[in-house]
């Protein structure tokens, strides 16, 4: 009997490409650097399901709450990262995630100068982290780091000799200020997906060629956002009718067409949110 699909969370699949590294482990422990919610394109949450834990930091103090009540073995912390302690100020707006890089807010978010607002949140480094809430001998399975344009400053801040995880990867903000950071400490290039850059420390060179092809189909996964949609109309329903088998086949259909056409799919999408 084939196994049963896994559930995709994230919101580029990076945990689908993560599974392929670590398929049977019941046991692990991950980092996330700008982990925002514990569900909604969340990198962990397939993995905490499974039994992981590990550590999550987030700064914005408006969606800490959810995170912090919803993995409970987790570590969770509502602070920012970068590369020294203290202060850092950021910047957001309508539609934009908090950054240090105005010109992110600005620009890639499109957000008007004139709506711009900023706070200040404590910050502390990966190091300093990992020295408080990393238990002793334990390895870090995998890093990720997702936060608006501070991923240089995160990078520096590590101790790449002390905590190495196995697997790193980067949402990719100018790269070329914090990449060469990780190869001097014996990082080596793995993929990018479009958003991220992947990398295994050269201890696990072996783990190369699993990243050798991108997230298909044969990976046997469903995509979260489209089962949570199902599901709604499902209860909306009520017990009009048995709609267990009927939402795999609609979320798989959905599936297909997303990859095939993924102008289709985003209307059905907004069909089923419609009817729900």
């Amino acid at each position: 009997m084939s196994a049963p699909p896994m559930v995709s969370y994230a919101l580029n699949f990076e945990d689908v490409l993560l599974n392929r590294v670590f398929p049977n482990q019941s046991e692990g422990f991950y980092l996330d650097a700008g982990a925002f919610d514990p569900v909604e394109h969340s990198v962990t949450k397939h993995f905490y399901d499974r039994g992981w834990r590990g550590i999550n930091i987030e700064p914005d103090s408006v969606v800490f709450p959810r995170l912090r009540d919803e993995r409970s073995r987790d570590v969770n912390l509502n602070i920012g990262v970068s590369d020294h302690e203290g202060e850092q100020t950021l910047f957001g707006g309508p539609g934009a995630h908090w950054s240090a890089d105005l010109s992110l807010v600005t620009g890639y978010f499109h957000v008007d100068p004139r709506d711009v607002i900023k706070t200040t949140v404590r910050v502390t480094t990966l190091a300093k982290i990992c020295e408080q809430h990393v238990p002793p001998g334990l390895t870090i399975d995998f890093l990720k780091v997702d936060v608006e344009g501070l991923e240089g400053a995160v990078i520096a801040g590590a101790d790449w000799t002390r905590w190495r995880p196995r697997v790193v990867l980067v949402e990719v903000n100018r790269p070329e200020t914090w990449e060469p950071r990780l190869f001097d400490s014996g990082y080596l290039f793995a993929t990018f997906d479009g958003v991220n850059r992947y990398y295994v420390r050269s201890e696990d060179a072996h783990l190369l060629p699993i990243f050798s092809a991108p997230v298909n189909i044969s990976d046997n996964f469903l995509i979260y956002n489209y089962l949570k949609a199902i599901n709604e109309l499902r209860e909306k329903l009520g017990d009009l009718a048995d709609l267990g088998p009927v939402s795999l086949r609609i979320a798989r259909r959905l599936q297909t067409l997303s990859t095939k056409h993924p102008h289709l799919a985003r209307i059905a999408k907004r069909i089923i949110r419609r009817v729900a």
